[in-house]
């Protein structure tokens, strides 16, 4: 998740102020492409480029087409076709076979640099937000909302509709915009601090998430082992803040132990979460096992408590015996972490009105190339 906003974001607000910047954004497409609309990327007159509105193919002429954006200080429009034998992309030898529209517009002190500071403040508080970019003007606007992993960063153009007074831009005054969706990163709170975790961890952090680990019997020492990049908390399930529960994704219970895994079963059952996914560390015997030192069975899990909004219901998979080593338990924890989300991506587009077959087709290749790989570590 290197290509994550959030990412390109953060590695971009300490670079702002040292060259001149265009916020690229994929705003309409045709057929197969790498990137789909509501994309973004940013490009500086002085080489950088920040994330991908393509496979790479079309980068190099877009980090030229932005040096024109900064010297003539004009919005640029740019249409790869790679069908046409006249377009550029076809002489740039792409193969994807589709064709994108792409937005360039300045990205300075003049338009507040179209909202991505505040965005990015948005995002570190574990906030989605809605953003709108308009097209005729370099002009942006963005609202906090609610996060939702299953739309992924799909965007659409549409008339503007963020015109509150709180906002530190203009108002799109009815104009077209591109209404896009951009999550913060996924959040997966870790309950225990076993050495077979510590890989989960690096695992994580490598894919972009954030990472929570919270055991009361976290010491000091046991710290050093666990990266840095992570939060650690020295505290039980009973003891965590609803506010940081509310920003949890998924969560998974490994502390090794049946009475601090039944107790963290039974405090997540009456805490109101919106996270999508709860692992359970062991067989299905130890599960039930848990379950019933915490007082609850499989009926009481499935009818009343972890719902996913109206998206269905939490579940507590088991691990398989053969998954032995800890580095192939973290390979098959983060496996079904991200397997749930292209699960429940699929599920979302089947109920949208004309999904194509094709990208449906694309999320099935994608949930069996995780079925895969994931086995090929357990054998």
């Amino acid at each position: 998740m290197s290509n994550h906003f959030y990412h390109l974001l953060a590695t971009w607000l300490p670079l702002k102020d040292e060259a001149n910047w265009v916020l690229g954004a994929v705003i309409d497409t045709r057929g197969s492409v790498y990137r789909k609309t509501g994309a973004l990327m940013l490009l500086s007159d002085a080489g950088h480029q920040l994330g991908l509105l393509s496979g790479g193919c079309i980068e190099s002429d877009l980090l030229l087409q932005a040096r024109k954006v900064v010297a003539l200080g004009k919005s640029r429009t740019l249409v790869y076709d790679s069908a046409d034998d006249s377009n550029i992309a076809w002489r740039l030898g792409i193969g994807c076979g589709g064709a994108a529209e792409i937005l360039l517009h300045p990205c300075n002190a003049q338009n507040n640099f179209l909202q991505l500071p505040a965005v990015l403040s948005c995002l570190q508080r574990q906030q989605a937000c809605h953003f709108e970019l308009q097209i005729e003007h370099a002009r942006a606007n963005f609202a906090p909302c609610v996060r939702a992993f299953s739309q992924r960063q799909h965007g659409s153009l549409q008339p503007g509709s963020i015109t509150s007074g709180s906002m530190q831009s203009a108002s799109s005054d009815g104009k077209q915009v591109l209404a896009t969706l951009i999550n913060p990163l996924p959040h997966l709170l870790i309950l225990g601090s076993g050495v077979d975790v510590i890989p989960l961890c690096q695992l994580a952090l490598v894919l972009g998430w954030r990472v929570t680990l919270a055991d009361q019997r976290l010491n000091a020492g046991k710290r050093t082992n666990f990266p840095a990049g992570i939060t650690a908390l020295t505290l039980s399930a009973a003891e965590l803040e609803n506010e940081l529960l509310q920003q949890i994704d998924g969560v998974i219970i490994a502390h090794h132990n049946m009475r601090l895994d039944a107790a963290a079963v039974a405090e997540l059952q009456t805490r109101e979460l919106t996270n999508p996914y709860i692992g359970l560390l062991g067989p299905a015997k130890r599960k039930a096992e848990v379950l019933a030192t915490a007082g609850l069975n499989e009926m009481q899990i499935a009818v009343n408590n972890w719902r996913i909004g109206t998206g269905g219901l939490c579940w507590l998979p088991v691990l398989p015996r053969r998954a032995r080593l800890r580095q192939r338990i973290s390979m098959w924890w983060v496996g079904r972490f991200t397997h749930n989300y292209c699960r429940r991506y699929r599920s979302w587009m089947q109920s949208q009105n004309g999904v194509q077959q094709k990208q449906l087709s694309y999320w099935n290749t994608v949930r069996g190339i995780w079925v895969w790989e994931i086995r090929s570590h357990l054998v």
